[in-house]
């Protein structure tokens, strides 16, 4: 199917056209006339095809809505009301991918399949999931996914003459709440419990979570980055039922959404089925206006310090630089390839300076992305006491000498040439057009006129280059550490936690609060959530689900035939296949002459070739080679 400008096509208009070679076709952006609903196609001839439906949800709290939202619309729909139709899907379809994940900012629901069909269906439920979820009619799932209170130990005996015994009526085999063991000398004890509360006490029991968090934090203290989009503990459970609807209804909306399909997709047949079944007919819950991003004027916060109960050895340091705004890609591109560049390998130039300085046990550098306003996180583990003032002087002090006397050009070129390979080759681990999702939304959240930012990066690449010998990299250097006022220096110090914390103290003080009838009404509420994930769904109920029959799957595509080639000084097998301009070259070797105990060698020579200096060449050399 051909699309050009000002097109109608099913409710929806098209607004750009444009061929784009890094995914191999073309980009079709068009919007939703009835819903607002915007969707890029990103048309090529990839048989494995995917579908994301993707929401823009900043938090205004630490409390994990949007998380907790992630897993709750995925237990049951209108249309597929059972409990955990994703489980049962990657069971009975042929999915390549199936997930959901949260962002800082937005929420995505990517799914992908080499079958059009299969991939019709997973949309069909991804959407009812997203928009018509059953969380309305169903408490329940807030309280399972996000928080409730539970009981423990055996209740306070009642003061009377005599215990109760039990009846006749009660017979044998009369139930025992799963949370009321029958010892009675275990004292009553409240807690919370809740797959997202207990995940993100895990995800913050990490010392490095905590520091990327208290970062944003502290270069972001004005926008939706000051908050942690998974939920914090102590926040979590101060969420209620109808903030979480209340939530779910101005974010989960068609005007705040971004559809990206991608692949050899039979484009007349997905947009004529989202806009009957979903686009025309489904309406706004509520005319309230979502959460706001916000943007952050420059702030300079140097003094940071957070305790956190751990051990020692995990006390860690981080230094991070705002590099701009997200929609500046080539800025941000180009700061990723200085990282590499200067923290990529145990020799390169920032790195060595860093280890040198033996202020911890490892030093490294990541981009902070996906965000309005990018970071570079410098950072040390293991760090020494007193290591933090030490190691943003040294960040600085050596930026401001690699930008005035210059980078090495083969360093830099080795790590551009890094960076392309990595963006040809798109090589994430699942199907591609899952990555080239997450890429359009790194600019299009943040940029409506320009989403396909993220996907151009050729002309970029090829700027760069050019401008290996006129200082490029250096000013960005320049403008990025030395020059920077917008930055932060955060430290995590492990304090032993004395005495009880602010959650024991906070649930003592609760369970002293409760009455009887309140324990009561706790203990039924956790034996009816048990009851409810114990029942298995009615065969009704998972006959609702879409299946694939054998009709439905097509033969297997033949992979291409290796033709034998003898036109070089040894054999080799050619395969013919579209690898956007990159050669891969495998070289074998006979080991038939090794000795069964010399095997083991064999592994540790290969970890080690490329990683140690030659007679000709230092360890530095052979890294940047």
């Amino acid at each position: 199917m051909e699309f050009h400008p000002y097109q109608e096509i099913h409710g929806f208009t098209v607004e750009t056209v444009e061929d784009v070679a890094e995914i191999d076709g073309q980009a079709i952006v068009m919007r939703h006339a009835a819903s607002g609903a915007r969707l890029a196609f990103l048309k090529n001839d990839d048989a494995n095809k995917s579908f994301s439906i993707t929401f823009k949800t900043p938090p205004a709290d630490d409390t994990g809505v949007f998380h907790i939202l992630e897993h709750s619309v995925l237990c049951g729909s209108e249309k597929y009301p059972v409990k955990e139709p994703f489980v049962n899907l990657l069971r009975t379809s042929m999915q390549t991918f199936l997930n959901a994940m949260t962002f800082p900012d937005k929420t995505m629901y990517p799914v992908a399949s080499t079958n059009d069909k299969d991939l019709l269906n997973l949309i069909d439920v991804y959407m009812d999931a997203v928009l018509n979820p059953r969380i309305y009619e169903k408490r329940a799932i807030f309280e399972q996914e996000g928080w409730h209170y539970e009981l423990d130990g055996a209740p306070e005996p009642v003061a009377s003459d005599a215990q109760d015994a039990p009846t006749a009526d009660d017979g044998p085999d009369a139930p025992i709440a799963p949370d009321s063991p029958s010892d009675p000398d275990v004292p009553e004890a409240l807690r919370y419990n809740g797959v997202v509360f207990n995940e993100m006490k895990g995800a913050l029991s990490d010392p490095e979570s905590v520091l990327v968090r208290e970062m944003n934090h502290a270069l972001f203290p004005n926008t939706c980055y000051a908050f942690e989009s998974g939920g914090h503990p102590r926040a979590i459970p101060t969420l209620t039922y109808e903030g979480f609807l209340d939530t779910h209804a101005r974010h989960y909306r068609l005007d705040n959404s971004f559809i990206i399909l991608y692949g050899a997709i039979d484009a007349d047949q997905v947009l004529g089925f989202l806009d009957e079944r979903y686009l025309s007919v489904a309406r706004p819950r509520t005319q309230a206006a979502p959460n706001a991003i916000g943007a952050q004027e420059p702030v300079c916060v140097l003094d940071v310090v957070v305790p956190m109960d751990t051990a020692p050895e995990n006390a860690c340091v981080g230094a991070g630089y705002v590099i701009g705004k997200a929609h500046d890609f080539e800025r941000v591109l180009a700061c990723d390839i200085l990282l590499d560049a200067l923290m990529g390998g145990n020799e390169s130039p920032l790195k060595r300076r860093l280890l040198d300085e033996g202020l911890g046990g490892d030093v490294s550098a990541y981009l902070m992305d996906s965000q309005a306003q990018p970071v570079a996180l410098f950072y040390v583990r293991s760090a020494h006491e007193g290591a933090a003032r030490r190691f943003l002087e040294v960040i600085e002090e050596e930026s401001a000498r690699l930008a005035r006397e210059g980078i090495a050009r083969d360093v830099l070129e080795a790590s551009l040439s890094q960076m392309a390979f990595s963006l040809r080759e798109r090589d994430r681990g699942m199907a591609d057009g899952v990555p080239l999702a997450m890429n359009v939304m790194a600019g299009w959240l943040y940029d409506d006129d320009d989403p396909l930012a993220y996907l151009r990066y050729e002309a970029a690449l090829e700027r760069m280059r050019a401008g290996l010998d006129d200082g490029y990299f250096e000013d960005v250097l320049e403008a990025l550490v030395p020059g920077n006022v917008h930055k932060a220096l955060v430290e995590i110090r492990p304090q032993a936690e004395e005495g009880e914390g602010d959650e024991a103290r906070e649930l003592a003080a609760r369970l002293a609060s409760l009455s009887d009838g309140d324990k009561a009404a706790i203990r039924a509420d956790v034996a009816m959530l048990r009851e409810l994930q114990e029942r298995p769904d009615s065969p009704e109920e998972l006959a609702c689900l879409p299946v694939l029959h054998i009709s439905d799957i097509g033969p297997a595509t033949p992979d291409p035939a290796p033709r034998l080639l003898m036109d070089a000084s040894v054999p080799y097998l050619y395969h013919d296949l579209p690898t956007r301009r990159i050669d891969y070259v495998s070289h074998y070797f006979d080991i038939n002459r090794l000795t069964w105990e010399d095997l083991p060698y064999v592994s540790i020579l290969t970890s080690l070739l490329g990683r140690l200096g030659t007679d000709g060449l230092s360890a530095a050399d052979v890294d940047v080679r």
